[in-house]
């Protein structure tokens, strides 16, 4: 028995041995080195025994080696921005592993109306933006950040503000009456205004559907185009904690060629034999060299502060954010302070079920400059104090120290000036723009809150039903409160009189919008056949409340409330409206090549005639996948080629409410025998039962290309949109008892391409340079104006100006007459400073010898000719650098300034106006109705320099986080406008005129654009 045991240790011994020999000749060390295409080392890569913890990665020449490792192991290799690669062991121990870059471009989910796309299946036009540092941009709202980025998608800085909105053109202007602002859509929740209280740091992308095949599935809110915004949403994992913070320092990027009175005197000795005229030599005796927009203009600042916690698991996940955001304009009064919260929650309820919740409460406050700028530069003379001196106290009677007024030098309104038998030298009647500013209070809040819940069921593989309910709210209310001092001086013009002059005001506006959406979901996969499939209802109603009132006559500056004062006018309104729609969408692919999508939506508004309230829009496009065809699928240098056509329709309801239906309005009327006055109501609008959509057809062509694995990508569209049924209002013969009605006529175009290019130049693992260019050109035309073949507006009543909408040519124009040479200073006072003669000769067009309106020609176009954005992203190892240019040619702008800064004098009663005879006289004409002021508003800014560092992973961890990043920023850091445009931003907009495209361009006094420098830091815990 000892014997035998004996014999069985000695065999369980040398059957280990073996066992270990045998292990010894399979297991081996791997060694070998890892490159990218072009044979450059990758250090850093991954590399892993599959299904083991065994793993190592490359050094700084990309070698690597792996003890342990059996033949029938399979290695990973694994590089961001690269394809993994598996290798099989086998006999070898030596591997040169050569890595493919990733293709993320053809993988990469597009957000669509009701779902998502692979964009290698996209056959519309449909822009996409990730956040990648755009919440960096030195900006408060998310569509600045956008400027630059996008073919096709002007977003023009019509009011440069601090928190006011952007005016958001996509492929051109397709209505007159019904707006020209594209749909706003967040998470799925299409809101009824803008994107203002979306925080930029909470924005995961943004798409641009631009053609109207993508945009129909929103039927008949898509004419403009849709913004789809899609916010961060939580992931599985540890939680992590992000802080991003940001402070810097704003300027003005122009100031006004404002000359000073020594300037002045120069220019009057060299042009009038070195006389000066009595006003010139009373200013220089009070000379205070006084810069006006020292005193407008002034240093702000910018603050952004963000928190956000992201985290979960398989079963819920949840995305919080908290951020403040202070930015403090360059003009007096100005800023904007904004609070924002978000919470995004994602969980299960069993395997088939999901459930999320997320609401986004903001609270913003605007502080608005009360004046427009030109009003408070030309009320400052550069040669007046900005308070009363000794010298100027003792000639105006009025208190050292107390406030200066150009009218204090004016003998017909200052009767203790008058006694002094001094001259005139007074411009204007107003208070001085400084005084205006501090004595006037103009400010609006805004409580906004979007809470959306969904429920998401699988039915069946493939097939899934979504609900969801949500509701948009927002408070605005507007304040407005005038002291008795801001535009009158109780010292000269009286008590009474200032007391007279205050003025409050107070407005609001509440709206409650709920949306309900019921859509179901099919996708299926049969061999080379993919399917794609929606289907469902939706519901949405607004209602609306305003108020408003105002009052006058104030006892004290110290109580602004409206009931301190005599109330003198009051108001409320309440609107409705209801959207009823259905909606279904089919995308196929067969053999991931040729591509079709064709969609429907069906909308009923309550805003239009009871015989014409439903609006059909359908869409349907094409696409080819050339690359996949045998002939290009095997190709080194074509890594995608895709042919894209499309056609839809979409159209657009925002005419307001009740413009289809007879409204009343309040009237009185004699009654009875002692003739009282009666209170009732009058019919005060036209019914019109068939009034119904604008329509918008539009066919898109493109073609996506890529070559070389997508080192170079290019796309190129080309569009034609056509809008039919434009919305009017048709004058009518006064015996209805009505002015107009509203009626669908009228048609406009729009023709287009579009080109967007992007290159990776250099992608190495520590070196990258990305290069993203894109070019929108547009063509806009009337076709038909209701009957009518143009029609000439006048911008502004008492400065005349003319627009021109003439059918076959562009929607507004500028019109008027060309201008020849300027009427001599020579014979006048030379004064004010600066000053011009009102009127101009201008040029006999038709050679009858006779000015008249037939001398009138188009004298420019509000539209550019082409707009363009360049991006550069360069990334050094930790270092990384963007930056944004955009352009903008070939606009004009109609700029009322001159007419101001100029103080132009009537040229009629000058000497020197005299001098000319009369038949010269007669080719002459007030500046505003000539090309005089309209000016060229193209312009090249670097809307954003972005540098940043990343701290090392390893350094952070020592100090307790797991990132660091620090960066410096700037926008419009150069803005460089045309030569001739001679004010502050060639973008602006009148306030006036704004929504109004038969009279777009029109400026006065623009709130000029701001340079902005900041310092930021992202911290991850």
């Amino acid at each position: 028995m000892k014997k035998y045991c004996t014999i069985r240790l000695l065999s369980l011994i040398i059957l280990g041995v073996l066992q270990v020999l045998m292990a010894s000749a399979q297991d081996r060390i791997i060694t070998g080195k890892v490159t990218d295409a072009l044979g450059e080392a990758l250090p850093g890569v991954t590399i892993t025994s599959k299904g083991t913890t065994k793993g190592t990665s490359s050094d700084s020449e990309g070698k690597f080696e792996l003890a342990g490792v059996s033949e029938n192991a399979t290695l990973v290799f694994s590089y961001i921005g690269f394809e993994t690669q598996e290798m099989l062991v086998g006999n070898r121990s030596q591997f040169e592993i050569k890595m493919v870059e990733e293709n993320q471009t053809l993988s990469e989910v597009v957000v669509v109306g009701y779902g998502t796309q692979r964009k290698s299946h996209m056959t519309g036009s449909i822009a996409k933006v990730t956040n990648e540092n755009l919440n960096q941009i030195p900006v408060a709202r998310a569509d600045q950040a956008l400027i630059g980025k996008m073919a096709g998608v002007q977003i023009q800085t019509s009011n440069a503000q601090s928190g006011s909105a952007p005016t958001i053109q996509i492929r051109g202007a397709a209505s007159i009456t019904a707006g020209t602002s594209p749909l706003i859509v967040v998470d799925g929740y299409p809101v009824p205004t803008d994107l203002s209280a979306i925080d930029m740091n909470d924005v995961e992308s943004i798409e641009v559907l631009k053609d109207a095949a993508s945009a129909a599935i929103y039927g008949s809110r898509g004419a403009n185009g849709v913004i789809i915004v899609t916010t961060k949403s939580g992931k599985s994992g540890k939680t992590k904690i992000s802080f991003n913070i940001s402070g810097g320092t704003k300027e003005t990027v122009k100031r006004l060629d404002i000359p000073s009175l020594d300037e002045w005197v120069n220019f009057v000795k060299e042009d009038n034999n070195e006389v000066l005229s009595d006003k010139i030599l009373l200013a220089q005796k009070y000379d205070a060299n006084t810069d006006p927009q020292d005193l407008i203009f002034r240093k702000g600042n910018f603050q952004n502060y963000q928190v956000n916690a992201r985290g979960g698991n398989d079963n819920a996940k949840f995305y919080v954010s908290a951020g403040v955001l202070k930015d403090k304009g360059v003009v007096l009064s100005n800023d904007y302070t904004k609070f924002n919260l978000r919470a995004n929650v994602d969980f299960k309820l069993g395997n088939r079920v999901q459930m999320g919740v997320s609401i986004n409460p903001s609270y913003a406050k605007q502080n608005e400059t009360p004046i427009s700028i030109h009003d408070g530069i030309r009320s400052i003379a550069p040669w007046m104090p900005l308070y009363h001196n000794e010298a100027t106290s003792l000639v105006s009677g009025k208190p050292v120290g107390s406030n200066f007024h150009q009218r204090d030098f004016d003998p017909t309104r200052n009767s203790f000036y008058k006694a002094t038998g001094l001259a005139n030298v007074s411009a204007t009647g107003d208070n001085n723009g400084y005084i205006q500013i501090k004595g006037q209070n103009k400010y609006n809040t805004e409580l906004r809150t979007l809470t959306n819940t969904f429920v998401n069921w699988d039915i069946l593989e493939g097939l899934s039903f979504r609900t969801s309910l949500g509701v948009y709210t927002r408070q605005l209310d507007n304040y407005f409160y005038r002291t008795s001092w801001a535009r009158v001086d109780e010292l000269i013009q009286g008590t009474a009189a200032a007391k007279a002059s205050t003025l409050g005001q107070y407005s609001n506006s509440r709206i409650i919008d709920w949306l309900n959406e019921n859509v179901f979901s099919y996708k299926k996969s049969i061999g080379k056949h993919q399917f794609d499939a929606i289907a469902g209802w939706t519901a949405q109603g607004t209602v609306t409340n305003t108020a408003s009132a105002s009052a006058s006559n104030f006892a004290t500056d110290n109580i602004e409330t409206l009931n301190a004062g005599t109330a003198t006018a009051l108001s409320t309104l309440r609107e409705q409206n209801r959207l009823l729609s259905a909606l279904a969408r089919v995308n196929y692919s067969f053999n991931d090549t040729y591509l079709v999508s064709i969609g429907s939506r069906w909308d009923g508004s309550s805003r239009f005639g009871a015989d014409n309230r439903w609006g059909y829009f359908p869409s349907a496009s094409l696409g080819w996948r050339v690359s996949q065809m045998p002939f290009l699928v095997h190709s080194q240098t074509v890594s995608d080629l895709k042919i894209r056509a499309s056609y839809g329709a979409t159209g657009n309801n925002n005419i307001g409410n009740y413009r289809a239906f007879a409204t009343v309005s309040p009237s009185g009327a004699i009654l009875g025998s002692n003739e009282a006055v009666v209170p009732g109501f009058n019919v005060s609008s036209y019914a019109n039962s068939n009034l119904g959509w604008e329509r918008t057809f539009s066919v898109n062509g493109g073609i996506d290309l890529g070559l070389f694995n997508d080192r170079l990508r290019a796309t190129v569209d080309v569009y034609e949109s056509t809008t039919d049924q434009l919305l009017l209002y048709l004058p009518i013969s006064g015996v209805t008892g009505f002015d107009g009605y509203w009626v669908n006529r009228g048609k406009v175009s729009n023709r287009g391409m579009e080109l967007e290019l992007t290159g990776r130049i250099i992608a190495k693992p520590n070196f990258s340079w990305t290069t993203n260019v894109v070019a929108a050109k547009v063509k806009n035309e009337l076709k038909d104006f209701g009957g009518s073949q143009q029609l000439i507006s006048n911008g502004d009543t008492k400065r005349n100006n003319y627009f021109l909408a003439r059918v076959g040519e562009p929607l507004v124009q500028f019109y008027g007459y060309e201008t020849v040479k300027e009427v001599s200073l020579k014979g006048t006072d030379y004064w004010p400073i600066g000053v011009a003669a009102e009127r101009i000769f201008v040029k006999d067009i038709d050679g009858n010898g006779v000015i008249d309106v037939n001398d009138r020609k188009v004298l420019g176009s509000p539209y550019p000719k082409i707009t363009w954005g360049l991006t550069n992203t360069i990334k050094y190892k930790a270092f990384d650098m963007s930056m944004v240019w955009q352009g903008s040619h070939g606009a004009k702008i109609y700029n009322i300034d001159p007419n101001y800064y100029e103080t132009q004098y009537a040229t009629a009663s000058v000497s020197s106006y005299l001098n000319y005879t009369p038949e010269e006289q007669a080719f002459t004409r007030v500046k505003t109705e000539t090309d005089y002021n309209v000016q060229d508003a193209s312009y090249v800014a670097l809307r954003n320099l972005n540098i940043g560092y990343t701290v090392p992973v390893e350094v952070s961890k020592k100090i307790g986080l797991s990132g660091l990043r620090i960066y410096a920023s700037s926008s419009n850091l150069i803005f460089s406008m045309a030569k001739d445009y001679t004010s502050l931003n060639p973008e602006g907009i009148s306030p006036d005129f704004e929504s109004d495209p038969l009279k777009k361009g029109w400026q006065k006094g623009a709130y000029p654009i701001a340079r902005t420098l900041t310092l930021g830091i992202n911290i991850d815990l």
